[in-house]
């Protein structure tokens, strides 16, 4: 009888044992899950909400040289390296490739200023907004 009644404890704290790890397996999971979500979300306003580097007046003119067949990842460390862009890379490559201007990148010397966002600096790049340009002559 006492057998009985050790092996019925044994196997309610055993039970009582699994249900605590599979709570604390699901905890972690939707853990894992929440921070997936924050990741994604921020990645993706990021992409989204550009927002250029200097204030509103208080911008700063740069000088670049490109050149036409430049991969996403090079123009962005040029942009990066010239204070134009503080993002990531990454959150740069998309942007570049979800724009309408991937691939049609003209060689040049540009002026480019930290107020304008990414896109507008693509749109100068591409040369389809050449106003305060220098003239190619």
């Amino acid at each position: 009888m006492s057998r009985k009644k050790s092996d019925v404890g044994y196997r309610a704290a055993l039970a009582g044992a699994k249900g605590v790890v599979r709570l604390l397996l699901y905890i972690c999971v939707i853990l894992v899950i929440l921070l997936a979500a924050k990741t994604s979300y921020q990645f993706g306003h990021d992409v989204f909400a550009e927002e250029p580097v200097g204030l509103k007046g208080k911008g700063k003119e740069v000088t670049v040289q490109v050149r036409s067949g430049m991969e996403a990842k090079e123009l962005g460390e040029l942009l990066k390296k010239n204070g134009l862009i503080d993002e990531s890379l990454l959150v740069f490559e998309v942007q570049y490739r979800l724009s309408g201007y991937y691939g049609g990148i003209q060689d040049g010397s540009y002026v480019l200023n930290t107020e304008q966002t990414v896109d507008e600096m693509l749109e100068i790049l591409a040369g389809i907004n050449t106003e305060g340009q220098p003239s190619a002559e």
